[in-house]
């Protein structure tokens, strides 16, 4: 996938041997490597002999380097040279310096894609990285210099720091408290949070500034009913196309969101390659309840697609202290050594780019308080419909009238009334886990929010907090060589669905309605209508290994405020973990592996 790094010295001559450093820390990103001095500051990138993601600009009045995908690349060339100011050429690092010359600290606003910059005009830098955080960049500013790069490995061989475990990051990751600006795991070196743009001066370092504030967004739309599926095919169409290289495959499930993708692929792919469009589905033959096979095959022959399917072999937990190594800590969840596994497979048949149905969630399913918002905005006649709507669907009156009494209890009272009649999913605490230490951030934490603001706090929650999982998932594609489109989560797009009015992207309360309304003709009926789920449990119980949790749970070095180890280790003898266990068991496995490095 490439890497960038980037000095600004203070107490020393610009010598790029100490920026040269940083790239060799990461081998895996590329070993062909290219640097500028320009002043007082050294940038330099490294790619893969096969595959070229980082640039670095021509000599100029500024100097950058980028990393990634710029979607919109035409447009923004078409837009500077309109402003008098174009490009020197195509590459995304020279579109990146003449955006800084048209537009200044407005210039990441202007890009669409996934990526991370640093420009300097040779006395500063400015740092900064895409919108939803698929690329990583982290930093450390001190009185010798400010160094910055795709990796926290490479910040601390440049700023020669002790490489030491951060313990209070570890516990954030465990208990899942993880801010946009939560730091690496490794002591002393800062994460950018995304959609923000860091200025670097002669002497310090000024604060993180977000160029993106989505909640301004919220509900501004002025469009009508009939005018919404035009406008949604326009958006969604150009997300898809923004993505397509001629060397795609889709990852294909049973559900909505990736056919969704596909449904609109394949005809752009047929069109731009003459060829079908691949699909490449992980199945489960021996997991019935897990696989999904028919409904993937029911999309391929819908749609014309070729469909290859593999079984995947890894386990969550293989080699887990060299994950941990490499992405400088714990990464929670993410089960990467099947992801690296299926970037293979799709590497193998020939594909390098892969496109998913990802974040379609975040976008169109976040439909809780819909029914107070309207009701506390007096916005009568949709809420009536609503109402209505959800009484055809089979709703009680007494759940209706739930609806309607909610937003008008206090957050506090209604968090005790939970915790006390025991509706706050108390069965998500193990008896290893001490709760009060669990709930220091409440199970409904949506609650705290004033009851007029929580809709909207909603639509705007999976923009907040740290991407880290986003940012393992460009560790894995940098390890295979294939790149990552995720059209759901394209920043026209997705500010499109924010602007629209809760009565219409939520015209009733259940799953996703309106997209199903709006794939109609495009996707099968026979996705669109399912309403059953498939759940994976079965499958991520069949990955627990109990002699690796022995070997790092059972008497580890360093023990995690609040889990009792004891009991713990009791329940890893009896073998005897339910889905719970293995959900909280998952994190602290890998805070012990990255752990047990020291």
């Amino acid at each position: 996938m490439g890497a960038i790094v980037g000095a600004l010295l203070r107490s020393e001559r610009p010598e790029p041997s100490r920026v040269l450093r940083m790239l060799a820390v990461s081998p895996h990103r590329g070993t062909n490597v290219s640097h500028r001095v320009f002043g007082t500051a050294v940038l330099g990138i490294s790619n893969r002999p096969d595959l070229v993601e980082a640039t670095i600009s021509v000599e100029g009045d500024l100097c950058g380097v980028f990393v990634g995908s710029l979607d919109n690349l035409r447009e923004l060339l078409t837009t500077l040279s309109h402003a008098g100011t174009p490009a020197a050429s195509e590459t995304p690092a020279d579109v990146l310096v003449a955006a800084f010359r048209a537009f200044g600290l407005e210039a990441p606003t202007r890009m669409r894609g996934d990526f991370a910059a640093i420009v300097t005009d040779g006395r500063r830098l400015w740092v900064f990285r895409d919108h939803l955080g698929y690329r990583p960049l982290f930093f450390r500013d001190g009185p010798r210099g400010f160094f910055a790069g795709t990796e926290a490995k490479q910040v601390v061989a440049g700023a020669e720091l002790t490489r030491e475990p951060d313990l209070e990051v570890l516990e954030q990751i465990m208990y899942g408290r993880m801010p946009d600006e939560m730091p690496s795991a490794l002591k002393g070196v800062s994460r950018l949070p995304k959609a923000t743009i860091l200025t670097v001066g002669p002497e310090k370092a000024a604060g993180p500034v977000r160029y993106w504030q989505p909640e301004r967004i919220v509900e501004t739309a002025n469009i009508s009913p009939s005018d919404l599926p035009a406008r949604f095919a326009e958006l969604f169409e150009q997300a898809v196309a923004r993505r397509l290289k001629g060397n795609d495959v889709v990852s294909l499930s049973g559900g909505i969101d990736s056919p969704a993708v596909a449904g609109f692929a394949a005809p752009l792919h047929r069109e731009l390659t003459g060829k079908p469009l691949g699909a490449l589905s992980a199945v489960f033959p021996d997991l019935p309840r897990v696989d999904e096979r028919p409904y993937i095959e029911t999309v391929t022959e819908y749609l014309g697609m070729t469909l290859h399917t593999c079984r995947l072999k890894a386990r969550a937990w293989d080699d887990l202290e060299s994950w941990c190594n490499l992405f400088d800590g714990p990464i929670p969840t993410t089960n990467t050594p099947q992801i690296v596994e299926f970037y293979q497979e799709a590497r193998r048949l020939g594909f390098r780019n892969v496109l998913t149905g990802d974040i379609a969630e975040c976008v169109f399913d976040l439909q809780h308080h819909v029914t107070g918002h309207l009701l506390l905005r007096g916005r009568w006649r949709p809420l009536a419909r609503l109402l209505s709507t959800q009484r055809r669907q089979g709703k009680s009156w007494k759940s209706l009238a739930a609806q309607l009494v909610n937003p008008l209890v206090p957050g506090s009272i209604a968090l005790w009334y939970l915790s006390v009649r025991g509706l706050d999913f108390p069965k998500r605490i193990p008896l290893w886990l001490e709760k009060q230490k669990v709930n220091q951030r409440p199970y409904r934490n949506d609650l705290l929010v004033p009851a007029h603001l929580r809709w909207s706090a909603l639509q705007t929650l999976p923009l907040r907090g740290c991407p880290i999982t986003l940012e393992a998932v460009d560790m894995c594609t940098s390890l295979t060589g294939v790149t990552v489109g995720r059209p759901f989560g394209d920043v026209d797009f997705w500010e499109f669905f924010l602007s629209l009015p809760a009565e219409m992207k939520y015209p009733d309360l259940k799953s996703k309605t309106l997209l199903r309304t709006l794939l109609r003709g495009k996707v099968p009926d026979k996705i669109l209508d399912r309403r059953d789920k498939t759940f994976f449990d079965d499958h991520a119980m069949s990955q627990i290994d109990y002699p690796l949790l022995r070997r790092y749970l059972v008497a580890p070095k360093y023990q995690m405020p609040g889990v009792d180890y004891r009991a713990l280790a009791s329940r890893i003898e009896r073998e005897e973990f339910d889905l719970i266990d293995l959900m909280w068991v998952n994190d602290l496995v890998r805070i012990h592996a990255f752990l047990n490095q020291w």
